[in-house]
Formats: structure tokens, C-alpha cells, sequence
């Protein structure tokens, strides 16, 4: 009688904790509006008025810029997957046209006119002018890694076709000979704690006449340049793959005062010869710690040089072992910092992924980055899209209140909006609010 009283104890609570946790969700949901985030967009960073301020560069102009843009952008900040998913729907998508437009619905041919002749320039100043409203709102103060600001940088290819081609493609050939034609991005995110913000990016430039296509190591250093030229001191770390070990490239984060956390990979490399060597007559070796069950020793010593860089570098090693399966992993790093403690480079090292994950891994997955809104217009949509990648981001993480553990999945967050669109009208808002 006890074990059976026992059991429906237990069973009560756990029934009582799954309701308790679905309540608490719903909660959580009721907080998530497409007015708020809506609002949030207007009022503190000004995104409908700058969208409304770029310059229409169109001969005909029956349909007001703004109807064309502004639409774009808030289907993308609700992760729609094309624009015939939107303008060329049947009535599912009429009435959530009818609550964001007002005036005549412009056909996707005239969304795409719109977009081409649009000035990436002036999108990419709207992109820039949040950042710096998020910078001057103090998100960052606390940094994202061990106190320190960190931001990684990394390419990401849009989408590839051997058909279609701009001028802007570049080209390259597959093993069957056939050229492809593509777009690809240096973008810089910062990582570590949340929100996860995009500071900006680069689109490469294709070859000019014999010339090759704009490499990674070209873009890098100009979205560098770019960014603080623009926000000053935008981070104190800079994390990179190993291509990112280059003397010109850590010259131009250096002269931009920032230190910068390279992954070391390539064994054929002086550097990494020459540490391998100290470290294996044990200079260098620290006391061991501990993280995610992983028992990590490391060997850190500076005073190592490249070619073309005057200043010394660091270089660390950490062989992390599994304590229960007993595998083990190896992961260098070459930094320009002499006061950044071992560990917290560790951890900048391993949350380089988050540009992978929290980034990229959105941008395709959520966003649709690969998919080719318009071939015109590559750069226009893609850097509205870091704009409502962002407007997003500082929403959940800085307006809704707990929703980090929140459990409420970003696909829940979506449907939520869409949800708001359909049943409610947001035309004062963009119009009359946002005008």
C-alpha cells in the first residue's frame, strides 16, 4: 500500500511540474508580439524612418518606395522564405498583406525592381547606425567572454547556381568543368554570451579582367577597417580560423587596438615547429583545469615570431581529455595578447563555433540565406536581413524578460509573429507611428 502511495506521489508531481512548465510557457509566449517587437524597431533604432529616407532610384514610381521595401523587411524579420511566398500567394497571405501595406500590394516583379535599384550604401548605413545604437545602450558592457568583448569573423557562401549570373558573381569551376556562379560574405558576429549581434559584413568583389576573385584574407582586413571606422573600439578580441594567420592581417587589428585569437592547424608552419619543441621538453606547461567533464592540460609560452610582423606572439596548446570515454583532443592557438589568461582563451577558442551556430547556422536555417530572393539585389537583402537579424536578437534577449531557458524554440517565435499578422493590423504602426 505505501509503494503503491509512493508511486502516486511521484506521479502527481511530475504531472503537476509538466502543467506548471506549459503554463509557464504560455506566459512566456503572451510576452512575444509583432506590435512590441514592431514598436521596439521604430522607436529606438529608427529602422522605418531610415527605410523610408533611402533614395528610389526608379523611372516609374506608381507604388511608394516604401511599399516595397518596408514590406521586404518585415517579411524577412518574420522568416519567410521567398517573395512568391509572399507577394505571389494565394489568399493565405492577402490578409497579412492588407495589415502591413497600405495602398495597392505591389506584385514581386515590382518588389524586385525596387530592390535592384536600391543603394547597398545606404542599407549597409542602416546596418551601422543599429549597431552603433546597441553599443551606445551599453549591451556590450559586461563583454561576452571572461570581461572581454569578443567578435569572430568568417566567410559565408549565400547560394550558388552555373545558370543564373550578375556582375557581381564570383566564379569557379567544378571537377566536371562546368563554371558556378556565386555570392560570398566576411561577416563579423560577436560571441560567447547572448544576444548574438552581426557588426557587419563584406561582399566579396569578383575578378576584374585576369585577376582572381576577392579572397577571404581581402575581406577580412576591409570589414576590419570598415567596422572601426565606424564604431571605434568595437571589440577587444578578434577570433579567426587559421587562414586568419596572416602578418597583414593581424597588422590591421593591431593598429586598430584589438587583440586577435588565431586557430593554429597547419603542422608544416615555423611557428608551429618551433613551439611543438619547447613544449615537448615541458616549457611552457600549466596546472591543469577542468571544463564540460574534460580534464584540459595546456603549454603556453610568447615570444614567437612570423614573417612581416615586428610584434611577438603567443602561442598555446591544450590536449583535452575525455575522463570517461579517456579520447583525447588537441587545439592550438596563436594570439597577439600577452595579459589574456589561458583558460578564457580556451574558451574564446571553442566559442569561435558560435559564429557557425548562432550565426550562420540561423541565417541558412531561419532566415534563408541561401536562397536567392534577387540576383539584382544580393547585398540589399542580405544586409536587411543582418538588420532583422539583429532587431530580433536584442528583442528576445534585452526586452523579453527570461526568455533565455525560456525553452520557447525560435520556430515558436515565428509562428508567434505570423500569428500577430494575420490576426491583427499593424499599419498604424509602420504608417502613421514608424512614417
Amino acid at each position: 500500500m505505501e509503494y503503491i502511495n509512493t508511486q502516486k506521489w511521484h506521479l502527481f508531481r511530475y504531472n503537476y511540474s509538466i502543467q506548471k512548465n506549459k503554463k509557464e510557457g504560455a506566459i512566456n509566449e503572451k510576452k512575444l508580439e509583432l506590435k512590441k517587437l514592431l514598436i521596439y524597431a521604430k522607436s529606438v533604432y529608427h529602422i522605418l524612418k531610415k527605410i523610408k529616407e533611402l533614395t528610389d532610384k526608379r523611372a516609374r514610381k506608381t507604388i511608394p518606395f516604401f511599399n516595397l521595401i518596408m514590406p521586404v523587411f518585415l517579411f524577412l524579420l518574420l522568416q519567410y522564405e521567398s517573395f512568391h511566398t509572399v507577394f505571389s500567394a494565394p489568399e493565405s497571405m492577402r490578409k497579412r498583406l492588407r495589415h502591413c501595406i497600405r495602398g495597392r500590394i505591389p506584385k514581386v516583379d515590382d518588389v524586385r525592381d525596387g530592390l535592384s535599384l536600391t543603394d547597398p550604401e545606404e542599407t549597409e548605413r542602416i546596418l551601422a547606425d543599429t549597431v552603433s545604437r546597441i553599443r551606445k545602450n551599453a549591451v556590450l558592457r559586461g563583454g561576452t567572454i571572461g570581461g572581454y568583448v569578443t567578435a569572430a569573423i568568417d566567410r559565408v557562401e549565400l547560394f550558388c547556381s552555373r545558370k543564373k549570373n550578375c556582375e557581381r558573381c564570383l566564379t569557379r569551376k567544378t571537377a566536371s568543368g562546368e563554371v558556378e556562379y556565386f555570392h560570398k560574405s566576411i561577416v563579423c558576429t560577436t560571441i560567447g554570451n547572448n544576444p548574438h549581434l552581426i557588426l557587419g559584413q563584406d561582399m566579396l568583389g569578383p575578378r576584374d579582367g585576369t585577376e582572381k576573385d576577392e579572397g577571404e584574407l581581402t575581406g577580412g582586413k576591409r570589414l576590419i577597417e570598415t567596422l572601426y571606422s565606424q564604431h571605434g573600439h568595437f571589440a577587444d578580441v578578434i577570433v579567426a580560423d587559421g587562414l586568419y594567420l596572416n602578418a597583414p592581417f593581424l597588422k590591421v587589428v593591431l593598429n586598430c587596438h584589438m587583440e586577435a585569437v588565431i586557430r593554429l592547424k597547419d603542422e608544416r608552419r615555423l611557428i608551429f615547429q618551433d613551439a611543438e619543441k619547447l613544449f615537448g621538453k615541458g616549457e611552457g606547461r600549466k596546472e591543469p583545469f577542468y571544463r564540460e567533464g574534460k580534464k584540459i592540460d595546456c603549454w603556453d609560452l610568447d615570444g614567437f615570431e612570423i614573417e612581416g610582423l615586428e610584434k611577438e606572439l603567443r602561442v598555446a596548446r591544450y590536449c583535452e581529455k575525455n575522463e570517461k570515454t579517456g579520447e583525447e583532443k588537441w587545439v592550438w592557438l596563436v594570439t597577439t595578447s600577452k595579459e589574456i589568461d589561458h583558460k578564457i582563451l580556451w574558451k574564446m577558442m571553442h566559442k569561435r563555433w558560435d559564429i557557425e551556430e548562432n550565426a550562420f547556422h540561423q541565417l541558412k536555417t531561419y532566415y534563408h540565406a541561401d536562397h536567392c530572393y534577387c540576383h539584382e539585389a544580393v547585398e540589399v537583402i542580405f544586409l536587411l536581413m543582418l538588420i532583422a537579424f539583429n532587431i530580433r536578437e536584442m528583442y528576445l534577449y534585452r526586452r523579453i524578460h527570461g526568455f533565455e531557458g525560456s525553452g520557447i524554440t525560435r520556430k515558436s517565435v515565428t509562428r508567434i509573429f505570423r500569428d500577430d499578422l494575420q490576426a491583427g493590423d499593424v499599419r498604424r504602426i509602420l504608417y502613421l507611428e514608424g512614417g
